[in-house]
């Protein structure tokens, strides 16, 4: 799962930057930076803050695979056993996954959107937001089992 889901995020990251490169010349000059709740667009800026758009897209992803390497951080809620271990990774490399892969596309949407619409509905972003927030409840509601 885990090589799979690094595998989703690089490509998506890789093919943002090939999308950003080559659409380059033909993107506004002054592109949104923030937006207000309504989703309207409030403060502007040059369209260079893009790169600092594809940079944190993969801080984060980079972040989140390095945390996700060292599960003796992790603070799991139960005891870890040899007879659990495995089933309690599994269950967090899930989780580490699905948050991977919506944290991108979140970031993803929102610069993709600042490129081409002043205004945008925020539905996407709220939604992978939700999954992300579910997936961190099922998976510590899992690993309860584990009690």
């Amino acid at each position: 799962m885990r090589k799979i889901s690094n595998i989703i995020c690089i490509v998506l990251i890789a093919a943002f930057a090939v999308f950003l490169a080559l659409g380059w010349n033909g993107f506004p000059e002054e592109v949104p930076t923030h937006f207000d709740l309504s989703g309207l667009a409030d403060s502007f800026g040059p369209k260079n803050t893009l790169l600092r758009d594809l940079a944190v897209m993969a801080g984060l992803f980079l972040l989140l695979a390095i945390v996700e390497s060292f599960p003796g951080i992790w603070n799991i809620p139960v005891e870890v056993t040899e007879d659990n271990k495995e089933a309690i990774l599994r269950i967090f490399y899930t989780m580490f996954a699905v948050i991977k892969i919506s944290v991108v596309l979140i970031c993803a949407y929102s610069t993709f959107m600042c490129i081409y619409y002043p205004g945008f509905s925020s539905a996407p972003m709220m939604l992978l937001a939700g999954v992300i927030v579910i997936t961190i409840l099922a998976s510590t509601f899992l690993v309860f089992k584990f009690r």
